[in-house]
């Protein structure tokens, strides 16, 4: 079937010539009064959903570090995801743009030519780089999946450290030593828990390089839509199931044995559960490990998920949908930062923010310099952060055209102004209006209500997919 989709290599246009200086001046202040600039650890979690964890009012989950974390900092209640899946919302971290300016708007495929390519963006590590940070991944990139030839693997994109990332396809999950898809590990222990090692990894890459700068970029694999964590902490969440619903509830709604259904539709997951305490126990150890390196006091710890949990087996709270739609279930996301002495604790802002937002911010607390010709779709959070100096108000965008997917119901494009957000889906031609602030469920579609405020974010819209040259979904007729 012919396609009509824009094709991209994501070979967009070459990046040349030096790179402008985009300096902190309270960088500059703090290096120049002997202290080097703030460490960076930027944890991103696959799949969380917004109402996961226990600072965002999960009573089941058991996330104490990440709870504590959140009252030694700032938790968001409207931080965004640029995209609904996972390979956009990465590409927009590393670059700070817009997934439709890059190029990569659906998760990639096994079988795709779109990637990351490094001659037509500087990475967030790179820019880091010129401020002598030393940055290492440890875990999922999914920003190129020709796993032979990698040209656009994070070891093009200037990372000094690369560490467990996959090298075969890895959507179905490989959570168990010996690793099937991640050929990098290839020493541990036998039933070595994949979450656990990438954990074990952050704490020594801190502990080599307590000396220098450092990004750490932090990728779990899990909690993937395959559920798998170890026996034993299943058991106790299987355990607390039935404590909470009933004896043999657990048993009733899961199964036992190699007859488990992980993924049955209930709020509360055994196995969820389990996935989220070892990730938990792995920022526990790796604050503490901060801390035993003297580092805690100057480390900008950031604490973040690609896309809202599937619709299936994630905890959106109250919010409408998941994974794949630009519901708010699908792309408002927890987002924790912690940065002793500039970051107040016990702070909650409502102000809504978006993963573009990441590179500018991180620029600026290194007082590292911005590429020039790359242009930033995000905002430098920092006056907010160390201020509280609300930022001036702007729009927020997003677009899902499936192209990998192929979900016709779930092509859409969004904006967000204020508190009112305009959904279009492309296969009914249909618009829908929301006012988040009364309905964050998104149950009353104002869009014929409001006609006036319909149109001006209908040409908004249009605008912007102009300005990002944003790719048309392929809609496919059905059989007759």
């Amino acid at each position: 079937m012919k396609k009509h989709m824009r094709h991209h290599s994501i070979a967009l246009l070459c990046i040349t010539g030096i790179l402008s200086a985009f300096v902190n001046p309270l960088s500059l202040q703090a290096q120049a009064a002997g202290d080097r600039p703030p460490n960076i650890v930027f944890i991103l979690v696959d799949d969380l959903g917004w109402g996961e964890l226990g600072t965002y009012g999960n009573t089941f989950n058991e996330t104490p570090h990440l709870d504590q974390l959140a009252a030694e900092g700032i938790r968001f209640t409207q931080a965004y995801a640029a995209a609904p899946v996972c390979s956009p919302t990465r590409a927009s971290i590393m670059t700070g743009q817009y997934p439709a300016r890059v190029g990569i708007t659906d998760f990639l495929p096994g079988k795709t030519s779109r990637y990351l390519a490094p001659d037509s963006h500087v990475t967030l590590n790179e820019a880091l780089g010129t401020a002598g940070y030393r940055s290492a991944l440890i875990g999922k990139w999914h920003l190129d999946t020709d796993f032979g030839a990698n040209p656009g693997g994070p070891d093009k994109h200037g990372f000094d450290e690369v560490i467990g990332t996959e090298t075969k396809y890895i959507a179905d999950g490989d959570y168990f030593f010996p690793y099937d898809k991640i050929a990098t590990f290839t020493e541990g222990a036998e039933n070595e828990y994949l979450t656990d090692r990438q954990s074990d990894e952050a704490c020594r890459f801190v502990e080599r390089n307590k000396d220098t700068p450092f990004f750490l970029y932090l990728s779990y694999y899990s909690a993937h839509t395959r559920l798998e964590a170890p026996a034993p902490v299943v058991a106790k969440y299987r355990k607390k199931f039935d404590a909470k619903y009933g004896a043999g509830k657990a048993a009733e709604v899961y199964g036992v044995g190699a007859d488990a259904k992980t993924g049955a539709r209930h709020p509360d997951n055994p196995y969820l559960a389990a996935m989220l305490e070892g990730i938990d126990d792995g920022v526990g150890r790796l604050l503490q490990t901060l801390r035993e390196q003297g580092l805690a006091e100057n480390t900008l710890v950031v604490f973040f998920s690609d896309n809202g949990g599937p619709g299936r087996i994630g905890n959106n709270g109250n919010l409408r949908a998941g994974k794949t739609w630009l519901y708010e279930g699908g792309i408002r996301d927890p987002l924790i930062m912690r940065w002793p002495g500039h970051i107040q604790p016990g702070q909650v802002s409502h102000e809504p923010v978006t993963s573009t937002d990441f590179y500018p911010t991180f620029i600026a607390a290194a007082g590292a310099t911005a590429p020039q010709g790359q242009q930033l779709d995000g905002i430098n959070l920092l006056p907010l952060l160390t201020e509280g100096q609300q930022p001036q108000p702007r729009n927020l965008f997003w677009h899902y055209p499936s192209e990998t997917g192929r979900w016709k119901e779930r092509m859409a494009s969004a904006v967000r102004q204020g508190d009112y957000k305009l959904l279009y889906f492309y296969a009914r031609d249909r618009y829908a209006l929301y006012n988040l602030k009364d309905d964050p469920g998104e149950q009353n579609n104002l869009a014929r209500q409001l006609p006036g405020k319909t149109a001006a974010l209908k040409k908004l819209l249009a605008q912007w997919k102009k300005d990002v040259n944003a790719e048309e979904p392929v809609l496919e007729k059905d059989p007759k």
